[in-house]
């Protein structure tokens, strides 16, 4: 959505005459000098927070996360403290791999939200795609104390743990939110992601056993056998 100004221009008409040798006529007075002088004095259109986030959204859409984070980045400058744009401009420079961006922005959502279970889950994920799983760690622990049922946090945590091998942590973490079926399902996903096919396999069948009706771990299994 591409921003707009009038152009025009604001100018006198001059006459051109003869002089001659009669008496000059009476000077026609001169109209009012304009308050706005120069198109550039005119005053701009007003954008409004909404006109940004949608041009966001629009970016996100289109795989421009940078464009996207430009235009959240304006909106915050209406609403600062809008707890929605500012977890829509964290994830846009995760997206865009701006890790240092990323980090500060989640730390921002963090103190919006007066330190949600979400902040937390984000942040610590935050800390491990920019190769920092000890800053992870300690924040998903934290996490954990104040928000002993947050799901994003226990899984999140849980997932990292499988991909530094302590599955049994993992495990931990991840039975305080989720079923049995979806534990196993997330840890074979994780294997799956990392190339380990027959880990991968392992986990999806032990997702069926737990719940022979979970079509997803089916479908997963089949695609990597």
């Amino acid at each position: 959505m591409a921003n707009w100004r009038k152009n025009g221009v604001l100018g006198v008409m001059v006459g051109i005459g003869l002089v001659g040798c009669e008496a000059a006529s009476p000077k026609t007075e001169r109209p009012e000098r304009p308050d706005i002088e120069s198109v550039q004095d005119a005053p701009q259109p007003t954008i409004h927070f909404e006109t940004y986030v949608a041009a966001g959204d629009l970016a996100v859409s289109r795989g421009q996360p940078l464009r996207a984070a430009e235009q959240y980045e304006k909106a915050l400058t209406i609403r600062p403290k809008d707890s929605g744009v500012i977890k829509k401009l964290a994830l846009a420079y995760t997206s865009a791999g701006q890790s240092q961006k990323s980090i500060d922005t989640w730390k921002r959502y963090m103190d919006a939200t007066q330190q949600s279970a979400d902040a937390y889950g984000s942040l610590g994920y935050a800390y491990e795609l920019a190769g920092n799983p000890t800053e992870a760690e300690q924040t998903y622990q934290e996490g954990i104390s104040k928000h002993p049922r947050g799901a994003l946090i226990r899984i999140n945590y849980g997932l990292m743990l499988v991909r530094r091998g302590k599955v049994d942590q993992a495990v931990e973490q991840m039975s305080a939110v989720l079923q049995p079926h979806e534990v196993n399902y997330n840890i074979a996903s994780v294997y799956e992601q990392m190339g380990r096919k027959d880990l991968a396999q392992f986990y999806y069948r032990r997702s069926i056993e737990c719940n022979p009706n979970f079509q997803a771990a089916r479908q997963k299994l089949a695609a990597v056998e």
